[in-house]
């Protein structure tokens, strides 16, 4: 069975899901489940993942994605720059790395997009990465499904959570499905 089938062939006729939550609510997890049925009805070839998640602290964590054969594209390294950084210079530092790092993730994802696009923690990108290759990422998919953080606990002073929240909702204006945790 194909999940998609000739009638959604059309880059206009798709199907954009996001899940935001607090931190520790469950958002890796429910995307790790959506990816694993996927998996069950896509040809694994079809299908790419965006994984950005920082596993740092017990924040973050990567999808499992053992078994599956899908195109997985992470940055080697990854930082929590809230978590990481002593101060507000290098919080922004940290965001800064990790929005090249992530860029590049997602302009490889754009020279060959694959119909099913699965984002693990959009978040880090979007810290200080620019917001409109990731909205190009999820336009060319014909079936996308992320995560993000969008919660108080990891509020700071350096103006990354404001930016992170600004972000995240304009992000949502792009979806069909807002999924809270």
């Amino acid at each position: 069975m194909d999940l998609l089938p000739s009638r959604y062939s059309k880059p206009q006729e798709s199907f954009r899901l996001l899940i935001v939550g607090e931190t520790g609510s469950g958002k890796t997890r429910l995307t790790e489940k959506i990816l694993y049925s996927l998996a069950n009805v896509v040809e694994h070839s079809k299908i790419t993942v965006l994984d950005f998640a920082p596993e740092y602290g017990g924040v973050g964590r990567r999808l499992s994605t053992r078994g599956l054969g899908v195109r997985v594209l992470r940055p080697p390294r990854l930082y929590a720059p809230r978590l990481m950084g002593r101060n507000c210079g290098e919080v922004l530092e940290y965001a800064r790395k990790n929005a090249v790092e992530t860029r590049r993730a997602i302009e490889e994802y754009l020279k060959e997009p694959t119909p099913v696009l699965i984002a693990n923690d959009v978040t880090l990108h979007l810290h200080a990465g620019d917001i409109e290759p990731l909205i190009s990422a999820v336009r060319s998919s014909v079936f996308f499904a992320g995560n993000a953080y969008y919660g108080k606990r990891l509020r700071d002073d350096c103006g990354v959570w404001e930016r992170e929240r600004r972000l995240v909702s304009a992000l949502i204006r792009e979806m069909d499905v807002v999924w809270r945790l």
